[in-house]
């Protein structure tokens, strides 16, 4: 039958597109020249004093309107009775597609929508050619325009608007509970929709830098719904050393106490010989138990990455802040021994926001910190805007661990 065609047949999609255009174009012009019609009419039947020139007039314009509103509305009743037909047969898959159908006459050649795809995927592959990096300009396709009375940090506004929902779901003490009573973690992530549905349990394969901040405020995002908090150095079956921090707001998974160490399982034995460490979903949904919501400031970067599925190798170092760009992190140390890790989450044109999962963090209930281009483009200039931004560091060096491709937004 003509309705069980493929859309793979390059003849049968130039005529579908041919006659969508037509339909198309049809819609346009088919009224103009109607009421062109119309207009002569109707002066024809106010000028004449025939009484059979004048009804015969009159029953022309009423033909003229009928003709008009069935012009404008046929490819409308076209649209319709594809979307009444439904998908059941190739031939509506067609109709319903082929607007996003390339035509080639020159060469007799359709690209199809694999095709597209691939080429798509190609545009994502690692980004090497530094020339061309558009560094000058915002590389964000974040929408950074909403803002919430309850939650501080900038979220993009689909996920701003689920983190504030969702601020108070989980503590320590009511976890199991309530991902009981939703039948399980992986339908209580499903039932936020968003990011957070989209990508549990998944890797995020894409390579741009959309892809990267994608991947960032998931893993802030799980961190500001539970009320993460801060644990530096590293706690063994012997005991716990280092500082602990907790999340300053009253929405804090550890309001009413509960916390332990980070990453530990309900089983002995020292966390770094888990393999999953590192990976913010088993965390989250307590397959490590509930007492390890916590983190210190390079396993942001560490989560981030496991969740593009990026090894964390550095293949360039940094020691410019105009040369950062998205994705890379940067290691600080001061003349006291002290030291800090952060990423590049936005590039501006004259300044660079950092993601910090660090205690500045629970601290501030933010995770954003911004560094200004100096003035000078001098190393000790960058120095100096890096030592402003972040308290007590004078020393950094970047790490670049993935050329991500620049975001087409």
């Amino acid at each position: 039958m003509v309705l069980d065609i493929t859309c793979t047949d390059s003849g049968i999609l130039a005529i579908t597109k041919v006659i969508k255009s037509f339909f198309y174009w049809l819609q346009i012009i088919g009224p103009i020249l109607a009421m062109i019609s119309l207009a002569i009419l109707i002066t024809k039947s106010v000028t004449t004093n025939d009484s059979n020139n004048i009804k015969k007039y009159q029953k022309n314009i009423i033909n003229s309107l009928i003709a008009m509103a069935m012009l404008f509305f046929l490819p409308y009743l076209m649209d319709m009775s594809m979307q009444l037909i439904g998908n059941k047969t190739s031939f509506t898959s067609c109709w319903n597609s082929i607007d996003n159908v390339k035509l080639d006459f020159g060469s007799n050649y359709i690209k199809t929508e694999r095709e597209q795809q691939a080429k798509k995927e190609k545009a994502t592959k690692a980004y090497t050619d530094t020339k061309d990096y558009h560094g000058k300009v915002t590389t964000s396709c974040l929408d950074l325009t909403c803002s919430s009375r309850v939650v501080k940090a900038q979220f993009s506004c689909e996920t701003l608007r689920i983190v504030e929902k969702h601020l108070y779901d989980l503590n320590a003490q009511n976890f199991y509970n309530v991902i009981n009573s939703y039948g399980g973690f992986d339908k209580y992530a499903k039932s936020l929709g968003g990011i957070f549905a989209e990508n549990y349990g998944k890797t995020i394969t894409g390579r741009t830098e959309a892809d990267f901040q994608k991947a960032a405020e998931y893993v802030l995002g799980w961190m500001f719904m539970y009320g993460w908090d801060y644990a530096s150095a590293h706690e063994d079956a012997g005991g716990t050393s280092g500082r602990h921090v907790q999340w300053k707001g009253k929405d804090a998974f550890y309001v009413n106490g509960g916390w332990k160490r980070k990453y530990v399982p309900d089983y002995p034995g020292n966390y770094l010989q888990q393999p999953d460490g590192t990976n913010i979903d088993h965390i989250i949904s307590g397959q490590n138990g509930v007492g390890g919501m916590a983190s210190e400031c390079g396993d942001l970067v560490t989560f981030t990455y496991r969740k593009l599925g990026i090894k964390t190798k550095t293949i360039k170092k940094i020691t410019r802040l105009r040369d950062l760009k998205v994705g890379d992190d940067i290691v600080y140390s001061n003349s006291s021994g002290g030291g800090h890790v952060n990423m590049v989450g936005e590039v501006y044109s004259d300044h660079i926001v950092l993601y910090d999962g660090g205690s500045y963090m629970q601290g501030h209930l933010d995770y954003k910190r911004k560094i200004y281009y100096p003035k000078v483009d001098s190393k000790q200039a960058d120095d100096e805007a890096v030592s402003r931004a972040i308290d007590g560091m004078d020393k950094w060096t970047g790490r670049r661990y993935y050329n991500f491709a620049p975001s087409s937004c």
